[in-house]
């Protein structure tokens, strides 16, 4: 075909059209980078920070990052390196809402940035929407017997003098969640075995009921189980008690079990055994009496020993377990810690749960005294003197 024919150019115009589209557009899929991402994969933003936790993140896109790291509430926590991005930190023996923010930085100078919120405990039980508080009642007659088929209507609740609404009525009992502490200090060394015979019996006759967590203390709490129901395992914890050897530190071992519980809708217990002589404690019995007060544990404490026979300890664990409903047993002889745990399942057996929204709605950490009375006035009613109002959930999701 002559140089210059006209059909030429047209055939080159119209094939190169034809195939114009297809090697570009694939070509710029290929070349497009993915934007890079940092994400926040552990803890969730509605988990609850505990002692040891474990931080971790995520870095998507084709960017290159040798470390993310990890600041708490402002303040650098741990530098999490790469390829897995996770490091441990220690949140302490309180729960409280944290701000967890992880910062990824780019070759080019450019930072990543991803913050979440995470949770502080509940105050006492929280509904899906707002707070309920959740009151386990022991009611008994003059002779001490349990007094059974009361109904809603038998009772009133009483917040700071103000009647509240019942929204929340069980007569069945609900999981139990509980903690067994057990103090093995070289005072309690002749009657340890007894004790942890009887530490076996109660845990057994309560299987199948709920979870439960053993520690084991001295001048200091250690976790043998956390949160246990397999009958099994919870009694391979209870053989694992080391000898006994140190001193006490008792109230440092309630404010430890209190951070053991969990938080969903169960009847959160600690029952602990003592010679009550509390030497090493870091903790103070006002701190230790607050911690009480915010949470919805019932405490019942046995104690043996010389502690029994000293009115400052007796004051002090009738004060602790006063404020929570439950009951301190001091006793003679280890052959009676049988008939106190005998008292305390009864106990858990025997209850009644309300659960009311207060009418002051306010969460101002202040105090809020509780009075519970049955229709009956000549019914023993026995609940917990009242709870902390405060602020337990992030301001996004309260």
């Amino acid at each position: 075909m002559p140089i210059g024919d006209p059909r030429v150019p047209v055939v080159l115009l119209l094939a190169t059209l034809a195939a114009a589209p297809l090697a570009p557009a694939w070509q710029a899929v290929r070349a497009q980078p993915a934007p890079p991402g940092l994400f926040i994969e552990e803890p969730a933003d509605d988990a609850y920070l505990v002692d040891g936790v474990r931080l971790r993140a995520v870095v998507t896109g084709t960017v290159a990052v040798d470390a993310v790291e990890f600041f708490v509430d402002g303040a650098p926590a741990c530098v999490a390196p790469a390829p897995d991005f996770a490091c441990a930190w220690d949140a302490g023996p309180r729960v409280r809402a944290r701000v967890v923010r992880a910062v990824a930085r780019l070759d080019d100078g450019e930072r990543l940035v991803r913050s979440i919120r995470t949770r502080a405990r509940p105050t006492m039980l929280f509904s899906a929407e707002t707070n309920l508080v959740l009151v386990p009642i022991v009611v008994r007659d003059r002779r001490g017997r349990f007094v059974a088929g009361l109904t809603r209507d038998d009772f009133a609740v009483y917040e700071d003098g103000v009647r509240q609404e019942i929204e929340f009525f069980e007569t069945e009992s609900l999981p139990l969640d509980l903690v067994l502490a057990l103090d093995f200090s070289s005072s309690m060394a002749p009657v340890a075995p007894a004790l942890q015979t009887a530490a076996r019996r109660f845990t057994a006759a309560l299987a199948g009921q709920g979870s439960f967590s053993v520690i084991a203390f001295n001048d200091r709490p250690f976790v043998l189980a956390r949160r246990e129901d397999d009958p099994e395992a919870l009694l391979a914890a209870i053989d694992r008690l080391p000898r006994p050897i140190g001193g006490t530190a008792m109230l440092d071992a309630i404010v430890r079990a209190l951070t053991l519980h969990g938080d969903d809708l169960a009847h959160q217990v600690v029952v602990l055994f003592t010679d009550g002589d509390d030497q090493h404690s870091l903790s103070n019995l006002m701190g230790v009496e607050e911690r009480i007060r915010a949470s919805q544990a019932t405490v019942y404490v046995v104690t043996l020993g010389e502690g029994r026979r000293i009115e400052r300890v007796r004051d002090m664990l009738g004060r602790l377990t006063r404020v929570s409903g439950g009951r301190s047993f001091p006793i003679e002889r280890i052959a009676d810690v049988q008939r106190a745990l005998d008292t305390v399942r009864a106990d858990l057996r025997d209850r009644y749960f309300i659960g009311y929204r207060p009418s002051n709605a306010e969460l101002d950490d202040t105090w809020r005294a509780i009075d519970v009375r049955t229709v009956n006035r000549r019914h023993v009613v026995r609940a917990r003197e009242g709870y902390l109002a405060s602020p337990s959930l992030p301001p996004t999701s309260r």
